[in-house]
């Protein structure tokens, strides 16, 4: 398995703490967000992770190299960042995605264990989501059990839209090798070759679950914590919710005589 993080956007929502640096690159309680999601990946056994990077790409190439730990890193570059989305970018990492895949986006911070979790679910194609509360928006997801009925992007939920029956996708998604290159790829073909350049990848995720040629499974991230950092307001709730995270895993790890992986780097 290998991961392919989507992190090419400039961050516009961030400044000014992105007018120089890239939003993967912004810090909380003094690490960048790229470096906690890289962390993770290397605790859950992730060998291997390709980054789509645009903006400011060069930077996160002298921060990480072509190695983090245990986990070798290779960069697909976005050079139309500016004038594309995130379907654009991974459309790019194509010839990566010859294996099962973590995707995740370049914005999140959540605790590592959820990666951990997710690999051991038995299902090939997972989202992770959360119950929809009143301050999120995004994507959301309609199940019923634990599989995908349908997926509603923003744009595509109405004023009647009841979003107390709705899932809030976490944007971390597995995806088995079978479904990436029978599905999901000769449809984020289709969208580029339409000039659909402008679209989130999970417009492929709805069509094809509409269609019905993906079971998209729901994975909650029950106890664990994550935030999505769009904004300033973001980054503050990201920095009083991750401080009493790392407090607790710092207790909780002397406790039980253990470092912290959470902590290590």
């Amino acid at each position: 398995m290998k991961a392919v993080i989507l992190a090419a956007g400039a961050g516009t929502r961030l400044q000014p703490l992105t007018d120089n640096t890239p939003k993967c690159l912004v810090e909380v309680q003094g690490k960048p967000l790229l470096q906690y999601e890289l962390e993770a990946l290397d605790w859950a056994g992730v060998r291997h992770c390709v980054l789509v990077v645009g903006y400011l790409s060069e930077q996160v190439q002298r921060k990480f190299g072509h190695r983090f730990g245990n986990v070798q890193l290779s960069y697909v570059i976005n050079e139309r960042f500016q004038e594309t989305n995130n379907l654009y970018s991974l459309w790019l990492a194509r010839e990566h995605l010859d294996a099962d895949v973590l995707l995740l986006e370049g914005d999140l911070l959540f605790e590592e264990e959820l990666l951990a979790d997710l690999r051991g679910t038995y299902h090939p194609d997972v989202a992770v989501v959360d119950k929809f509360q009143d301050f999120m928006n995004g994507t959301a997801i309609l199940a019923k059990g634990n599989l995908t009925v349908s997926m509603l992007l923003k744009a595509d939920q109405s004023a009647e839209f009841r979003y107390q029956d709705a899932l809030k996708t976490v944007n971390i998604y597995k995806l088995c090798r079978h479904t990436m290159r029978a599905q999901v790829l000769p449809s984020l073909d289709e969208f580029v070759a339409s000039g659909q350049n402008d679209q989130f990848y999970e417009a492929v995720f709805a069509q094809l679950i509409r269609q019905g040629q993906l079971q998209l499974a729901v994975h909650f991230t029950g106890p664990r914590q994550w935030i999505e950092i769009d904004t300033i307001e973001d980054l503050h709730e990201a920095e009083r919710l991750f401080r009493r995270v790392s407090g607790s895993k710092a207790v909780s790890a002397i406790a039980a005589g253990v470092r912290s992986p959470l902590r290590e780097q």
